[in-house]
């Protein structure tokens, strides 16, 4: 230790190795690429999941048919051919279900996703309305 490096010896500092200034932050500034609208995003998401969950069409499949089966099941409880009328959609429901498991595109993917989730919510909201028309 030299009396130059001593704290308060009044000497200048420079004498010996000094370490180099950190550098100074950069910015991290986003990907340069396109921005994704929310039909992309959307696709991605589905895309995902089908990939993370093979077994979830398998189930979707199977929640179609108790739907069916519980319209079948209220035409001979309620003796009225009411009941019948969201089959059709749930039927088209499971046929976008069934196309969508071997298409390899993220675009058909998400065309056969978006006519199964249409198909069902009109077939449930039929359901609704049957319902309120046969009370």
């Amino acid at each position: 230790m030299t009396a130059d490096s001593l704290p308060g010896s009044g000497a200048v500092p420079g004498g010996g190795v000094q370490a180099p200034p950190p550098p100074a932050p950069v910015p991290v500034e986003p990907a340069a690429g396109p921005v994704l609208g929310f039909r992309e995003l959307s696709e991605r998401v589905i895309a995902s999941v089908f990939d993370r969950y093979p077994w979830l069409n398998r189930v979707l499949m199977g929640v179609l048919a108790v739907f069916t089966g519980t319209c079948v099941v209220a035409v001979v409880a309620r003796l009225s051919p009411l009941p019948l009328i969201p089959v059709p959609l749930f039927v088209v429901g499971g046929y976008a279900l069934w196309r969508a498991r071997g298409v390899t595109s993220r675009r058909q993917l998400f065309n056969w996703i978006l006519l199964f989730a249409l198909a069902t919510l009109v077939g449930f909201w039929l359901i609704s309305v049957v319902g309120r028309w046969v009370e």
